[in-house]
C-alpha cells in the first residue's frame, strides 16, 4: 500500500494546463543477508603468443654484450644473445627471466649506479651523460616493460573467504510528478533519493516523458528498447534480490532517449544512447500483451546494436489465477573476430617505437536463458527461477533461486535463497512501503 505524502494533487495555474499531481512514495527494509564464503583462488601465470614485433624488438635489446661491456640500445648483461621462440608460439618462463635482466640493466643505467652488473667502471654512466641519452634509455625501459606485459600475465592468489552475515537495511524515497494539458498532452517525471548501504545500485538519475496520440517520448535514466520489449528479466526472490541473478544482462542498459507507440495491445519502441558520438548504440523492441484462453499473455522481442555487437532477446509470459510463468532467451553476437597484426618493431637506433602486434582472437558469443514460476495464494507468493549463462569456449554459469513473500498490509515478510554458480546467498527480513 502506498500513500501520498505530499499534496497528491496540485492544480497548476498556467495556460493550457488542466491539472498536475506530485506523489512521494517510499520503500524500506530491515533484515539479514548471509553470503557463503568463496574458495581460495590460486594465482597463475599465463604466457602469451609471440608476435613478429615482440620477437624482433626482443632480439635488438637482447643482443650479446661484447666482453660484458654495455652498449647503446643493448641491455643484455651477458655475452650470450637473448631471443624469443617461434612467432605464434607462447613465450616461456625463461624468456621472462631474461627480459627481467634487460629491465634491471636499463633501470640501473638510469639510476647512475656504476655497479651495473655487466659494466666496467664508468661505462654505464657514459651511456646516460646527456639529456638525450637519458631520455632514450627511459624510452627503452618503457618499451621493455611493455614488451614484458605483452608476453606474460600474472594473477595473485586470493585467500579463501569466510561465510559472512550482514545487515540488509535501506530506505528509498521516490518523487513522481504527472500532469495533463487541456489539449490532452500528458507529461511527467520521476527521481529517486537513496540512503542505502554501499554497493547498492544508484539508479536515481531520474527520467522524464511527454506522451500523446503521437506516442511517448522519454529521456533520462532508461532501459534500452530491446530490454523493455523482452520484459527485462524473470521473477526474482528474497528481501534484497540476492544480487539480482534473475536479471538478464542487456548491453543497452545505459540508454537516455526512447520513443514508443502502443496500439491494440502492441507496443513498438526505439532507444539510443546519445552520449555515443561514433559507431552504433541503439535498440528496438516489440511486444504484445492480451488475453488468450482466460490467461494474460505477453510476447516480446528486442534487438540492440552496440559497436559491432548485436544482442537479440525474446520472452514469453503467461498469468492465470495466481500462477505466473515467464521465460527469456537472449543471445549476444559479440562481433567479428579480432584480426592479427604484426605490430611495429623497435628500430636498432631507437628512432621507431615498439608497438606489439595484435594476436588473432575470437569474440565468443554469449547466450542467456532464464525461466521463473510464481504462485500467489491469498497473501503468500512463492517464486522460483533458474538461469544459465553460456559463453562459447567457457564453462556454463548456472543460477537458481527460491523464495517467498507474505503481505502483512504495508509490510511484507520476505525470504530467499540463491545458488549463484555454486555460491549460496540467503536473506530474510521485512520490507515496508509507504
Amino acid at each position: 500500500m502506498k500513500h501520498t505524502l505530499l499534496a497528491s494533487t496540485a492544480l497548476i495555474a498556467m495556460t493550457g494546463a488542466a491539472a498536475a499531481e506530485l506523489k512521494v512514495t517510499g520503500t524500506a527494509r530491515v533484515g539479514l543477508l548471509t553470503t557463503e564464503g568463496a574458495a581460495e583462488i590460486t594465482g597463475k601465470t599465463t604466457y602469451k603468443a609471440i608476435t613478429t614485433a615482440s620477437k624482433a624488438t626482443y632480439k635488438i635489446f637482447g643482443a650479446a654484450a661484447t666482453a660484458k661491456t654495455p652498449k647503446v640500445h643493448i641491455y643484455n648483461p651477458t655475452t650470450s644473445a637473448m631471443e624469443l621462440g617461434t612467432v605464434g608460439a607462447k613465450a616461456s618462463a625463461g624468456d621472462i627471466t631474461d627480459i627481467d635482466k634487460l629491465i634491471n640493466e636499463a633501470t640501473l643505467r638510469l639510476s647512475g649506479d656504476s655497479a651495473v652488473a655487466s659494466a666496467t667502471a664508468g661505462v654505464a654512466t657514459a651511456l646516460v651523460d646527456s639529456a638525450a641519452e637519458y631520455a632514450q634509455v627511459a624510452a627503452d625501459l618503457a618499451a621493455l616493460q611493455q614488451l614484458k606485459a605483452d608476453l606474460v600475465t600474472t594473477t595473485t592468489t586470493v585467500a579463501a573467504g569466510k561465510d559472512s552475515t550482514d545487515s540488509a537495511n535501506r530506505i528509498r524515497i521516490s518523487f513522481t510528478g504527472s500532469g495533463e494539458t487541456d489539449s490532452g498532452l500528458a507529461y511527467g517525471a520521476t527521481i529517486r533519493a537513496d540512503n542505502a548501504a554501499a554497493g547498492s545500485s544508484p539508479g536515481n538519475a531520474g527520467s522524464q516523458y511527454v506522451s500523446g496520440a503521437f506516442g511517448k517520448l522519454s529521456m533520462g535514466d532508461l532501459n534500452g528498447a530491446d530490454e523493455s520489449g523482452a520484459g527485462g528479466g524473470v521473477s526474482g526472490v528474497g528481501l534484497t534480490g540476492l544480487s539480482d541473478h534473475n536479471d538478464i544482462s542487456y548491453q543497452s542498459s545505459d540508454h537516455n532517449i526512447a520513443y514508443e507507440f502502443s496500439t491494440s495491445g502492441v507496443t513498438f519502441g526505439y532507444s539510443q544512447n546519445t552520449a555515443v558520438k561514433t559507431g552504433s548504440n541503439s535498440a528496438m523492441g516489440l511486444k504484445y500483451s492480451g488475453e488468450m484462453g482466460g490467461a494474460t499473455v505477453s510476447i516480446g522481442v528486442g534487438q540492440s546494436k552496440v559497436s559491432t555487437a548485436t544482442q537479440t532477446s525474446m520472452s514469453v509470459s503467461a498469468s492465470s489465477g495466481g500462477l505466473t510463468l515467464k521465460a527469456i532467451t537472449s543471445s549476444n553476437d559479440n562481433g567479428p573476430d579480432v584480426v592479427g597484426t604484426d605490430g611495429t618493431t623497435r628500430s636498432g637506433d631507437g628512432t621507431t617505437a615498439y608497438v606489439n602486434g595484435i594476436v588473432a582472437a575470437t569474440t565468443p558469443d554469449t547466450d542467456q536463458t532464464a525461466v521463473s514460476i510464481s504462485y500467489a495464494m491469498d497473501a503468500m507468493t512463492v517464486t522460483a527461477f533458474t538461469k544459465t549463462v553460456s559463453t562459447l569456449g567457457a564453462a556454463d554459469m548456472d543460477y537458481s533461486g527460491f523464495g517467498f513473500a507474505y503481505d502483512l498490509g504495508g509490510v511484507s515478510l520476505k525470504a530467499g535463497v540463491v545458488d549463484a554458480n555454486d555460491t549460496q546467498l540467503v536473506d530474510f527480513g521485512l520490507s515496508f512501503s509507504f
